[in-house]
């Protein structure tokens, strides 16, 4: 199901997501052996108790925890997606059915954020300070901004809101590794804010297509006189999606910027540009 290029965005998707999960895979186990053998060789999955043990019996030797953290990093970066593995991102949401869409940037994409946060953050605490913060952040940075100068290029509705989902999701990766509250409970926020206000900008592009047979923006000139209540949406969604105070995206990417503001304001000065 789809566009004209559904299965070269299927088969660009599947090789992306294969390869990034394939890799996150072995460090997972590699994190769970190395895990063991500090806690007497006991293995476990949960989560909770995998933190607690980190908490009593610290965490692996700083060289393995490099090497897991870039595993871990390869596969969830590619599903946030962070620049610059988001080049499957445009093209699955373009050629996608609108469900398919909607799907991709209410569930999937939070996959990449909520591994950071409940595998990379309690468990790889050094390896996170160290290299998460230098490299998570600037690439956030330069996704932010390239997301919504690519956004601003386009003439495709539809790529237009894929390109900007790749900037708003900068915001809640840099939430996350600012390490404090404030960030930390912006970037979840922000999660689910991300998935309301953009899974209904791709609803709404849907009912769009299926009146107009066009995604082009040059063809849409006097929408609102003709489709009075979509366009009433349309200007809510796109509202909501841009931060304005009051509404869901304002508090997330607020706090976002407030958290990243206490370690490093000049990484907040740029990313303050990719809301403009």
């Amino acid at each position: 199901w789809g566009g004209p290029q559904k299965r070269y965005a299927a088969r660009k998707f599947f090789i992306y997501t294969l390869v990034g999960s394939l890799l996150g895979l072995v460090a997972l186990v590699g994190l769970i052996l190395a895990r063991s053998s500090l806690d007497g060789n006991q293995i476990t999955f949960n989560m909770l108790d995998l933190v607690r043990n980190t908490i009593a019996n610290g965490s692996p030797d700083y060289a393995l925890q490099y090497w897991i953290f870039l595993g871990l990093f390869a596969g969830f970066a590619i599903k946030v997606p962070l620049f610059p593995f988001h080049t499957w991102l445009p093209l699955a949401h373009v050629e996608a059915p609108t469900a398919g869409s909607v799907l991709l940037a209410g569930v999937l994409l939070k996959l990449g954020t909520y591994g950071f946060l409940r595998l990379c953050l309690p468990l790889l605490p050094e390896a996170t300070v160290q290299i998460g913060i230098p490299l998570v952040c600037t690439l956030s940075i330069i996704g932010i901004i390239y997301g919504a100068l690519c956004a601003l290029a386009q003439d495709d509705i539809k790529k237009l809101v894929a390109y900007s989902s790749v900037s708003h999701l900068g915001f809640c990766m840099l939430g996350l590794f600012s390490l404090n509250a404030e960030g930390i409970t912006g970037s979840v926020l922000q999660m689910v804010n991300h998935g309301l206000s953009t899974g209904m900008l791709f609803l709404i592009v849907g009912m769009v297509y299926d009146r107009y047979h066009s995604r082009s923006l040059k063809e849409m000139g006097g929408l609102a006189s003709k489709l009075k209540l979509i366009g009433f949406f349309m200007v809510f969604a796109c509202m909501s999606s841009a931060g304005l105070p009051g509404l869901n995206g304002f508090v997330g990417e607020f706090l976002c910027l407030a958290g990243i503001w206490k370690i490093h304001p000049i990484y907040t000065i740029w990313a303050a540009v990719g809301v403009l």
